[in-house]
């Protein structure tokens, strides 16, 4: 493709992307609120904390943001389907503007707590709430890179946290941090509705105006009207918990909450959370604070980078290096706090650690940390896709809480290296998963991608390969 082109082809699509960009920019406020923890922790830890805790208090600090996370999935499941996705995200900013606020005043480890609570509210809110409008605003040439956008956004709010987080003070951070979910309330208020729910409420017209703003173009009769269809169809049903449990939603399912434990079992949240704390164990010549940056950066091109090839090389084999990756990874760092715990002499080979963890960072980035978000937008009916959404959100909140919780006390009680090995175990095991039942989606219509997961002859080996398949 010639420059040219390339300039014809992004003009083609410049209003799904701004879209895309300025409704993500709530997914940058509240992993900013995860990311807040690795800078922040060190400090109110120190003995010249501003604010003192306990190791305990600490814990619960990165915990209850994934504990309360869980409950965001209830409203905007309700706030989806019966307001809109517009409305469902601009609800869900609310609680993280409170959040920062309370950071920025409070005077105790209890208003600490409430803080994080309403950020977790907000953490839950956008992730199930986003993916469905970002599937249902973009065209199926680029539904992938845009469904990736959200994880882009979602480290560029780490890596800020990670990079202004220690030369700040944590009250300063907060009122800093207070300008992305304004900065998103402000902009987003602007932007359309998805078309495919002002469909599913008898709004054609809009729907149509919205659609034609969205591709930049007066013809789109067509699309509008396979847009009708799979809304008829998926209406035929009520939308219910009881609708996942038909035969091509359960498989369905089955792949999303498999994918979302993944995201945690790999470690992640624990590298991501306790990273400074991590690197404060390693003797590689640099200050804790400065592998974290590094860390957050590696992350953050990957993530761009990922979000440009998943529409070219595929959901599937995304998933699968990622998995493999992250197995691997987590086992050599294990082996490493492993052999510090046996007080063997380590001395020379800090570096090991560090370079694998950055590697680590760059194969969940490639694969677990984008394309999961992506499927989700893909794989399910319109009216299931807000409960769907909203259940792997509290079923990955739910076993997240676990991992950040339960990696400090094993850490503590048995060794850093028992909590990485487990991290390997369980990707290892997952590789299984991901090879038997995740489907290839690339490049497909929804309406293609609906049918052959229905379809009781279509199975996952199938939707793998990168023909084509003819609806049936």
């Amino acid at each position: 493709m010639g420059t040219w082109d390339t300039v014809k082809d992004f003009r083609k699509y410049a209003n799904q992307y701004l879209a895309a960009f300025t409704g993500t920019l709530l997914m940058l406020s509240v992993a900013a609120s995860y990311g807040w923890t690795s800078p922040t922790l060190p400090l109110l830890l120190s003995d010249d904390s501003p604010l003192p805790i306990t190791p305990d208090e600490s814990s619960w600090i990165v915990s209850i943001l994934v504990l309360t996370s869980i409950g965001g999935p209830i409203a905007s499941a309700w706030l989806i389907d019966g307001f809109g996705r517009k409305i469902a995200l601009l609800v869900a900013v609310i609680p993280s503007i409170v959040g920062w606020i309370l950071i920025g005043v409070g005077e105790s480890v209890e208003v600490l707590f409430v803080s994080r609570a309403l950020s977790g509210i907000s953490y839950g809110m956008a992730y199930s709430s986003m993916s469905v409008y970002l599937g249902e605003i973009a065209s199926d040439r680029i539904r992938g890179s845009i469904g990736t956008l959200l994880t882009v956004m979602a480290k560029t709010g780490i890596f800020l946290e990670y990079v202004i987080g220690p030369y700040v003070g944590f009250r300063t951070l907060a009122w800093i941090s207070l300008g992305f979910p304004s900065t998103f309330f402000v902009l987003f208020v602007w932007l359309p509705e998805s078309p495919y729910f002002l469909l599913s409420k008898q709004r054609p017209e809009q729907a149509e105006k919205n659609l034609r703003w969205l591709r930049r173009s007066s013809n789109v009769q067509s699309e509008l009207k396979m847009m009708q269809a799979a809304v008829e169809r998926s209406q035929q049903n009520r939308g219910t918990f009881r609708d996942l449990l038909t035969r091509g939603n359960r498989r369905s399912l089955i792949i999303i909450m498999g994918l979302g434990a993944l995201q945690q079992l790999c470690g992640s949240q624990a590298v991501i959370a306790y990273s400074q704390q991590i690197f404060d164990q390693v003797d590689s010549g640099l200050e804790a604070h400065e592998s974290s940056i590094i860390m957050a950066a590696v992350q953050l091109v990957t993530a761009a980078l990922s979000s440009s090839i998943v529409d070219r090389v595929g959901r599937r084999p995304l998933l699968l290096l990622s998995t493999i990756g992250c197995a691997v990874g987590t086992f050599i760092v294990g082996l490493y706090f492993f052999l510090v715990h046996q007080e063997v002499d380590v001395d020379g080979i800090g570096w090991i650690p560090l370079v694998v963890i950055m590697v680590y960072i760059v194969f969940y980035t490639v694969g677990l940390a984008t394309v999961p978000f992506a499927i989700l937008g893909e794989i399910f009916p319109t009216n299931v896709k807000a409960v769907a959404a909203a259940l792997y959100t509290m079923f990955a909140g739910s076993v997240g809480f676990g991992v950040s919780k339960l990696y400090q006390l094993i850490s503590d009680e048995a060794g850093t290296y028992v909590s990485f090995w487990i991290f390997a175990a369980c990707s290892a095991a997952f590789v299984v998963f991901v090879f038997a039942l995740v489907p290839e989606t690339k490049g497909k219509p929804l309406d293609q991608i609906l049918i052959e997961m229905h379809t009781s002859t279509s199975r996952s080996i199938n939707c793998c390969r990168g023909k084509k398949q003819q609806p049936v």
